[in-house]
């Protein structure tokens, strides 16, 4: 169930936001920071099959050896040192461009030689049972482990844990001085994501340790770690496509609430513009219900509570209140009407009307 997850909401996550990037690309002045997250995105994206144990399997078997394991990581690392990257360059100030190039020198000569001594140690026991995948390997099968095996694991995971808590730090720092709500509330989601990446270093690192020193922890690492990878990598996509299908979500929310509204006053606007002419009015009930393209809902709810208030005022010219053609508050007009919609269900309109005289 979680690779289901994980796989789809790559895939949506992969479409959104390439979308999103071609159309920052286009406008921004400097092109770097969507380029780079780019490179960072489609690493993210090779690395998710090598996280599916039957695929890391079958690369494996068609190989002879674990050939998942170092592509697996080098194409993790890949992913961070973008990411990472991509955050120094979208929160620096133009002014600290020679700070941000030399932190990204610097993460640079660190994830190069992590990887070389990493991948060093494995070419020394290319198949080891540490760095195989399915049944045969400590993935799936915990047990002990050569110290080179789990020293090649930690040397690299540690370069990873490097890139994530950089960008973890960003991520947040950004969410708190963000102005968009949904760009604030993707980066706090892009935050616990990361969170849980760290805590999938840190388990990593532990559970290898643990091997070395000949302590077979009661759990299977592949069940742990897949299930620390889908949380993450499911939660750091959805906050950085946030912003890109938040707002949408938003605001047919707010037509939705604009349609139920409209509808709940239909009895009492076709109670009070009898004596009035409106623009556009549904013919039927059914007409009315089946307005329902959501760009409209605004406009209608706004000329249904203009009609009201239009419809009264032909009838009850003394009527007079805060509220309506007095005010410019369109959700307290709305809930005053409701009210007297609600009201008007079990007594005559005019009482209700009445008991409202000079209510706002």
């Amino acid at each position: 169930m979680l690779t289901v997850a994980l796989v789809a909401t790559v895939v949506v996550a992969a479409a959104a936001l390439m979308l999103r990037l071609r159309m920052l690309v286009r406008v921004t002045v400097d092109r770097r920071p969507g380029h780079v997250l780019a490179l960072g995105f489609a690493a993210w994206f090779l690395a998710v099959p090598l996280e599916i144990e039957s695929f890391a399997v079958g690369v494996d078997r068609w190989a002879g050896w674990a050939l998942a394991w170092p592509l697996l990581h080098v194409i993790a690392c890949a992913g961070g040192f973008f990411t990472q990257t991509f955050f120094w360059l979208a929160t620096a100030d133009p002014l600290q461009r020679t700070k941000v190039a030399s932190l990204v020198r610097r993460s640079a000569v660190i994830g190069v030689s992590a990887l070389a001594v990493g991948l060093i140690l494995f070419a020394t026991m290319p198949r080891d049972v540490d760095f195989l995948r399915g049944p045969a390997g400590r993935m799936v099968t915990p047990g002990p482990v050569h110290p080179v095996a789990a020293l090649s694991y930690v040397v690299i995971v540690s370069y990873f844990a490097y890139t994530i808590a950089s960008f973890t730090s960003a991520s947040w720092r950004w969410a708190a001085k963000a102005d968009l709500p949904w760009l604030r509330r993707g980066l706090r989601l892009h935050t616990i994501g990361c969170v849980f990446g760290l805590l999938f270093c840190v388990h990593v690192v532990g559970y290898q340790l643990a091997e070395a020193f000949g302590i077979t922890p009661p759990w299977v690492q592949l069940q742990a770690e897949g299930a620390l990878v889908a949380v993450s990598l499911v939660t750091a996509f959805v906050g950085v496509t946030a912003p890109a299908w938040g707002p949408r979500i938003e605001a047919f929310a707010r037509a939705t609430r604009h349609y139920r509204h409209r509808r709940r006053l239909y009895p009492l606007w076709r109670l009070l513009t009898g004596a009035t002419v409106t623009l556009d009015p549904p013919r039927s009930e059914w007409h009315d219900r089946l307005r329902l393209r959501p760009g409209q809902q605004h406009a209608l709810v706004y000329r249904r509570v203009i009609e009201l208030w239009d419809g009264l005022l032909a009838l009850h010219p003394t009527m007079s209140g805060e509220t309506g053609l007095d005010g410019p508050d369109l959700a307290g007009d709305i809930d005053w009407w409701l009210g007297i919609a609600r009201a008007a269900r079990s007594r005559p309109l005019d009482d209700v009307l009445a008991a409202y005289q000079g209510q706002p």
